[in-house]
């Protein structure tokens, strides 16, 4: 049970670009800006899985609230184009839930998609399959300074994340502010197996991204396994299956109830390609 979350610097010039002009001329009937996108990029660019994303979620992400269609196919298909990083579990929506003060680092999404985009019910992360919140650029490189000259902000970071995971947290926030870019959050872009990190699944290209916490996580999980079973690492590797359930957040009326049944998102429905 819980999260793998990805973070995916991007420049709201690049959601234009590469996600929503093409989208928007498919709906007209125009895949000439697609292939325009294609052709600029270098041969081992994963432009199959980038064309189907799209032409796909062009035909029908009105089935799908935007945070489980549109946003969430986006994070995937920048994952195509950016190195991006990878936490279990630790979204900075989350940490927003617990800490209200850290949600002036994040940046609306109805002020930067398109009119022609329906806005997510939620900005924050609220089920599996999903995406999470946009830090904006500025707030980008705020909560960064932040971080180093705010003591009250450092330690609910390193309180959320805990200090390996602030590592990973604070290189996508740095591979952002070094491209001044802002940085999205999603829920199972990248699916890790941390018994056996080769049979992870990714929704974007697994290539792109950083194995750093995949480690962690493996790492925690293997402890976590060694402690209540007695087995050593080669035992845990031949006996322990993973299943991940994935699950809903409840809202605020739903706290001490049982989340609904999760709904995957169109592209979690479709296929699995490293």
């Amino acid at each position: 049970m819980g999260f793998d979350i990805t973070y995916h610097p991007i420049s709201i010039e690049e959601m234009n670009k590469w996600f929503f002009e093409p989208i928007e001329a498919l709906n007209n009937g125009d895949d000439s800006v697609l292939k325009r996108v294609i052709e600029s990029q270098s041969d081992d660019f994963y432009a199959e899985k980038y064309e189907f994303i799209l032409k796909d979620i062009a035909s029908r992400y009105t089935e799908f609230p935007s945070e489980k269609g549109l946003l969430y196919a986006m994070a995937t298909c920048i994952g195509l184009f950016h190195k991006y990083q990878y936490v279990r579990g630790s979204a900075f929506s989350f940490l927003i839930e617990r800490e209200a003060v850290m949600d002036k680092y994040h940046t609306p999404w109805k002020d930067v998609i398109p009119g022609w985009v329906p806005e997510p019910e939620s900005d924050l992360i609220a089920e599996n399959y999903s995406s999470g919140i946009f830090i904006g650029p500025d707030r980008v490189k705020e909560l960064l300074a932040d971080n180093q000259s705010d003591e009250n902000v450092h330690r609910i970071l390193l309180n959320f994340f805990g200090e390996r995971n602030l590592e990973v947290f604070l290189k996508a926030l740095n591979d952002a502010a070094n491209m001044n870019s802002g940085l999205i959050e999603a829920a199972e872009v990248m699916e890790v197996n941390p018994f056996e990190l080769n049979q992870s699944s990714c929704y974007s290209d697994i290539r792109n991204c950083d194995p750093e916490g995949a480690f962690i996580y493996q790492d925690v999980a293997m402890e976590q396994v060694k402690d209540a079973t007695g087995m050593n690492a080669d035992e845990i590797a031949q006996k322990v299956v993973y299943q991940k359930t994935d699950i809903d957040i409840p809202d605020s009326k739903e706290k001490n109830e049982k989340a609904s049944a999760p709904k995957k998102s169109i592209l979690s429905r479709l296929f699995k390609k490293k």
